[in-house]
């Protein structure tokens, strides 16, 4: 019998194994694949790390104010407050933190590769409104934003000028006012006191006169002592009782009209800022440096075209002197848009546009 011998082909032989062409590239596919899978773990635990750096502080704002609250804070240094440290890693938190009614201090560091971006102090007054800090600068009821950074991400801190708390928030809420009482705006408008009734004087059924004898002007009713009564003259006939003679009144003199005083010219100035226009990234903040060319010292306040997309602080007035400047802060959210920032004063204003790009 013949064998008939046969050649093995090519797909025979590739049932065999892998050829080393094909093993690389499974291991270039496999290489990136993981690449990509630990850049998405590191990303995700960078992210946890920022969000729990920012409750946390979140969490001891909302516990400072609630010891300002309980505590009847009248001064500066009964107030809770957290200070950002300088080197924008870590903040201090002062508040009776043991509950023996005394002020403790604790320092609390970030996570590694969280920062704050800008550096202040947010306090509380008894009445749980913040007080903010920023260069030496005071402000009551100020909305304030910090915002907490890592290298490819951001989440804001938001407090209202009431105290409500918020994290990564776009909107920012109006400011409270002070509200001072005035007392003579209350005395205006008590309750005015009633005119007392007087009582019935006795009259006769029969004819309506009023009867011989009795007091045409009785007691009051509310107890007052009474009045001086008008002689009765009875000239015989039943009900006659002849009306007095009035006493004339006098003229008055009129009060002569006084001259008014000439109102000065207010006086004017023009309020430079640097830079004149202001053009911002999402979830970016710049400083504009403000000042006038007044010979005195004026309060300079700063108002946004638009709170919720772009903020200003100090929300409150600053008083710049002569020949000085004063310093605020634009923080923009996650809006694009153009926007204006005026800054006014008693003698003048200046408008800056914002510009917020991608």
């Amino acid at each position: 019998m013949d064998v008939q011998n046969t050649k093995p082909t090519s797909t025979m032989r590739k049932r065999n194994g892998f050829t080393m062409v094909e093993i690389l590239i499974m291991a270039a596919i496999l290489s990136i694949v993981t690449a990509f899978g630990l850049m998405g773990i590191t990303r995700a635990r960078a992210s946890v790390r920022l969000s729990g750096a920012a409750r946390e502080y979140a969490t001891y704002i909302e516990k400072a104010r609630m010891n300002s609250i309980r505590s009847h804070a009248d001064d500066e240094s009964e107030r809770s407050n957290v200070a950002i440290d300088e080197a924008r890693t870590s903040y201090t938190v002062t508040m009776d933190l043991d509950g023996n009614g005394d002020m403790d201090t604790r320092t609390i560091n970030l996570p590694d590769g969280v920062t704050f971006e800008t550096v202040e102090t947010i306090g509380f007054d008894w009445r749980g409104r913040t007080v903010s800090i920023v260069d030496g600068v005071t402000t009551t009821n100020a909305q304030v934003s910090i915002r907490l950074r890592n290298s490819s991400d951001s989440v804001s801190v938001d407090v209202t000028g009431s105290g409500d708390i918020t994290i990564d928030s776009r909107v920012f809420d109006d400011s409270v006012p002070n509200v001072n009482l005035r007392v003579a705006d209350l005395s205006s408008g008590a309750t005015p006191t009633p005119t007392p009734e007087i009582a019935d004087v006795p009259t006769n059924p029969d004819t309506g006169d009023t009867l011989p004898g009795a007091d045409p002007t009785p007691p009051l009713t509310d107890g007052t002592a009474e009045a001086t009564p008008t002689p009765f003259i009875d000239d015989g006939t039943p009900g006659s009782n002849p009306t007095p003679t009035p006493t004339p009144t006098p003229t008055p003199t009129p009060t002569p009209t006084p001259t008014p005083s000439p109102t000065p010219t207010p006086t004017t100035c023009t309020i430079t800022t640097d830079p004149a226009n202001v053009s911002l990234s999402l979830d970016g903040t710049a400083t504009i440096k403000v000042s006038h060319n007044g010979n005195s010292s004026v309060t300079i306040s700063a108002t946004s075209s638009k709170p919720s997309d772009l903020q200003v602080t100090p929300g409150g007035v600053q008083t710049v002197g002569a020949g000085a400047a004063a310093t605020f802060t634009l923080k923009s959210k996650r809006a694009l848009g153009v926007y204006n920032v005026t800054f006014s004063a008693g003698c003048g204003s200046k408008t800056v546009p914002v510009i917020i790009l991608l």
